[in-house]
């Protein structure tokens, strides 16, 4: 597995079908633990164009379902802490994803360069809105401000996204303790929200609607 990951990281124009093979990984990954996705709204999703994927964050098993939830390659944005996780590091410090070192201002303008490019060739962005697992899942945390600056002042869509019950598959306490274990993942795809006409001045009023719609489902299972 490795070796052709390291083949594919290689070249820029192997990374769409690096994303294949992570998907074919993530499948086999989510089906050994046990778990059965349950997607509500998949028609909700962008068919073309770049936009933002904007989930709650609970589990480490929200970036394997992400990859199974979509068909069309995205790049990940997450912060540069990823790049100690064991395994995952493979994936995204390859070049492939954007890491965000939010203690460097020069890290941090070359990732947002980076985001804007992407956005200008038509690929979607994955931001998890909190940033990091919150302490108290499924209550949501404060909401990082990245992913409503550049949807504003790139003009795309924000598809939020719940995690219902993923906080239940493989929740926090680090990678291999914590709350775990088999059963359903229910995923509720909401409606793109625009930001056409939007200006800087409406990034609370575009994460207050975000917050909404992600955190409805939320509600109705407390």
């Amino acid at each position: 597995m490795f070796p052709l990951y390291f083949y594919l990281f290689r070249n820029p124009k192997r990374f769409p079908t690096a994303f294949s093979v992570m998907k074919f990984h993530a499948f086999l990954l989510v089906a050994f633990a046990g778990i059965i996705m349950k997607v509500k709204g998949k028609e909700n999703i962008p068919a073309t164009g770049s936009f933002i994927i904007c989930p709650n964050h609970t589990s480490f098993m929200d970036a394997f379902c992400l990859y199974r939830l979509f068909n069309r390659y995205f790049v990940f944005v997450g912060k540069k802490e990823i790049e100690k996780w064991p395994l995952f590091h493979i994936f995204y410090t390859s070049g492939m994803n954007i890491m965000v070192d939010r203690s460097s201002t020069a890290g941090s303008f070359k990732a947002i360069k980076r985001m804007s490019q992407e956005i200008d060739n038509g690929i979607p962005l994955m931001i998890f809105a909190e940033g990091t697992r919150p302490k108290d899942p499924p209550n949501l945390g404060p909401f990082k401000p990245g992913a409503f600056a550049i949807a504003i002042q790139k003009q795309i869509p924000i598809l939020p996204i719940t995690f219902v019950s993923n906080w239940k598959r493989l929740g926090i306490g680090g990678m291999f303790k914590g709350k775990a274990g088999p059963g359903f993942s229910e995923v509720i795809i909401h409606k793109p929200i625009m930001t056409i006409g939007l200006k800087k001045e409406d990034h609370t009023q575009l994460e207050e609607e975000v917050r909404l719609a992600i955190n409805g489902p939320l509600v109705e299972k407390q």
